[in-house]
């Protein structure tokens, strides 16, 4: 997590543009905050670290704009605590108060048909659970951005088409993560769309922050899926 954190310190000093910057381009920095959420609860972080809620929240959600400066005084408070915590959050245990967090009740969408390859029970952990969470977190953010993107249509990162093929496969996805059980074709079919989206993003130089956001998604996914079925 502290990685995560120095590459969205260096990807922050790379932005060379006035104004306020699109917390969609800072996905490490907004990777690391849901992470240590799953763990904790914003009241608690905004205490710890001295960041108010409103400012966490905007990573949480991956919405908005934040100042420059601002968005550094997070990141070098999370690289502090972080730190500071040593290896506090790799410790095995987890109470059932926190797993109970780590599983809300599905959504009510009706997900999309998918003919299952490789169904498997998750044994849930703590590493697992807070993998989940933050994978989860991701998608949230990116089904959003996708739903209400307005650019033209030659800047967008995918066709009309290829962006309800993406939410109908994301929001199946984020049933399935909280589900007792995963399927493996499924995960690495989000994976793939993902990366087709971050590749895209590349390529065309359109919507980079939303295009972060997929490839930490299906970089995120692709562990997931080594955690689960090795």
């Amino acid at each position: 997590m502290i990685d995560t954190v120095e590459e969205g310190i260096r990807r922050l000093e790379s932005w060379d543009r006035p104004g306020e910057i699109p917390v969609t381009w800072l996905a490490d920095i907004s990777e690391a905050v849901i992470e240590l959420l799953g763990w904790t609860n914003t009241g608690y972080m905004e205490n710890e670290l001295g960041i108010q809620s409103s400012v966490l929240n905007k990573f949480v959600k991956g919405r908005g704009r934040i100042q420059k400066h601002v968005a550094r005084a997070v990141a070098d408070r999370l690289r502090s605590y972080l730190k500071s915590q040593d290896q506090a959050f790799l410790q095995p245990d987890v109470t059932p108060e926190k797993k109970d967090v780590a599983k809300p009740e599905p959504p009510a969408e009706r997900p999309v048909q998918f003919a299952g390859q490789s169904w498997v029970a998750v044994k849930i952990t703590s590493d697992i659970s807070q993998k989940i969470g933050a994978i989860s977190a991701l998608l949230d953010s990116i089904i959003h951005q996708v739903k209400h993107a307005n650019a033209p249509s030659d800047e967008q990162i995918m066709t009309e088409i290829e962006r309800q093929q993406l939410i109908a496969i994301l929001q199946t996805a984020l049933n399935i993560l909280k589900s007792p059980m995963v399927e493996k074709g499924l995960l690495r079919k989000a994976q793939s769309i993902l990366r087709k989206g971050a590749e895209s993003a590349a390529e065309k130089v359109v919507q980079e922050g939303l295009g972060h956001m997929m490839g930490a998604a299906g970089d995120r996914i692709g562990e997931l899926i080594g955690m689960i079925f090795s």
